[in-house]
């Protein structure tokens, strides 16, 4: 049977299961209570991707060759969109039992927008989504360009001044005290792991054999520099090499790879969780702080705002995306796009088994549209939702009864002490457009 048959399969014998077992699950679902659910926005990366990197050219930070994949440097595996498909059912159980779309059978184009960043990785994820949300039933998905105005997921920094740069340039310095060198050392212990990891040998007992035509991290430069073209920082660092590794990793373990070639062998679960703070550390000062998430995510933000007023107001609006009668609309990109988006608003999560603010492959930053049952008063809920690290790796079907990790999410300057968070649609407004307005002139 091939992958695409295997994905449908698993969908339509999932679904039947749910069918058959609702009942006594929609205890489980918090989506039940909390007024008229209206519209959810589900901001997901893509799936399990193979690395970025050109094949072979890590190898020198490392004493073994880095395994090989069965796809293309950066694109989606089968398994990953077999896993993106898992969510998509999940999302149509979820939503079925709380009511806003039907169990089964296509749903209406008015009801379902799907829009994905124009890269294979990401436009055959949401399709993976799509065979599981939607089995049997032809589902546009809508590529974003690159650049213009439809450019969802995409960053385009070749108007920013002299300025723009050394400002952001500024924030990030003002957060490591002023020096490049401290993103290292701050993280030296983390870092001294994984140089034994890649290298098999402790630190200080390396032999001069082990060491020879290696790159050692923690010599490697340590910089801040303005970015020329498309970009607003060049930020070279230990942390930088080391975070990309903890990624590999972890692609490698959700790929499902033997767990001998997971790091070649030498970390347990346990530790990939403790190394991938150090993607966390640098993703959160590259990305999160706010004059670089303003950057990258404020049109994106504006975007998600204009859609869930116009679903509110039942009227097209022409920054929205999809229809007016949209019930659920899906955005696919990368986990810059969650991450700066997140660092825009100040929201954060925690999952059981990673680092604070993980944007794991197929997990989604999700907003929900309620209405307040018997008024013209509308909420903003978010949450965070990922497959733990165990559920990617063993393909574990998800249902009402096995769902994936959810983070319910306070939205800062918003949210109230009751239970979902819920942000009144005006005041969830007020934030987006506070936020950007540092960001007007780039």
């Amino acid at each position: 049977m091939n992958p695409s048959a295997r994905v449908q399969s698993r969908a339509i014998g999932f679904l039947l299961c749910v069918l058959l077992g609702l009942s006594g699950t929609a205890k489980a679902v918090d989506t039940q209570n909390a007024g008229d659910l209206q519209l959810v926005i589900v901001l997901s990366r893509h799936g399990v991707r193979s690395p970025t990197a050109k094949p072979g050219s890590l190898d020198v930070f490392s004493s073994k060759p880095w395994p090989a994949w069965p796809v293309p440097a950066g694109y989606l595996t089968p398994h990953g969109k077999q896993l993106m498909a898992m969510m998509g059912s999940w999302y149509r159980a979820y939503y079925a039992n709380a009511g806003l779309l039907p169990l089964d059978g296509c749903v209406a184009s008015p009801s379902l927008y799907v829009v994905a960043d124009d890269e294979e990785r990401t436009l055959e994820s949401a399709h993976g989504l799509m065979d599981g949300f939607d089995p049997n039933c032809a589902i546009e998905v809508h590529p974003s360009p690159k650049n213009g105005p439809d450019a969802l997921f995409s960053h385009d920094f070749t108007h920013a001044s002299d300025a723009d740069r050394a400002e952001a340039m500024a924030a990030v310095l003002g957060r490591i005290g002023g020096d490049p060198k401290r993103l290292a050392l701050a993280n030296a212990g983390l870092l001294d792991q994984m140089q034994t990891v890649l290298l098999g040998c402790q630190s200080g007992t390396c032999t001069p054999a082990q060491t020879a035509g290696k790159k050692i991290l923690l010599d490697q430069d340590s910089s801040i520099a303005p970015a020329h073209g498309d970009g607003l920082l060049s930020i070279k660092s230990p942390l930088h090499n080391a975070s990309t590794f903890a990624e590999n990793f972890f692609l490698e373990y959700a790929e499902g790879m033997p767990m001998s070639d997971v790091a070649w062998g030498r970390i347990s679960s346990l530790q990939l969780g403790q190394l991938l703070t150090l993607h966390a550390t640098y993703s959160d000062i590259g990305l999160r702080t706010p004059i670089i998430a303003r950057s990258y995510a404020g049109h994106l933000a504006t975007r998600i705002l204009a859609t869930l007023q116009q679903r509110a107001d039942v009227k097209p609006t022409a920054e929205a995306i999809g229809s007016n009668k949209a019930k659920i609309v899906f955005l696919v990109g990368h986990d810059t796009n969650i991450e700066t988006l997140a660092g825009l608003l100040d929201l954060h999560w925690m999952l059981a088994e990673q680092p604070a603010d993980p944007t794991s492959t197929g997990g989604a930053l999700v907003f929900e549209l309620r209405r307040e049952k018997g008024t013209d008063h509308y909420n903003v809920r978010a949450y965070y939702v990922s497959q733990s690290m165990e559920q990617m790796r063993e393909s574990s079907m998800l249902d009402l009864k096995h769902p994936p990790e959810l983070a319910p999410i306070f939205i800062p300057g918003c949210s109230p002490a009751t239970p979902g968070y819920g942000c009144p649609l005006n005041r969830f407004a007020g934030l987006v457009k506070q936020a950007n307005q540092s960001s007007a002139h780039q």
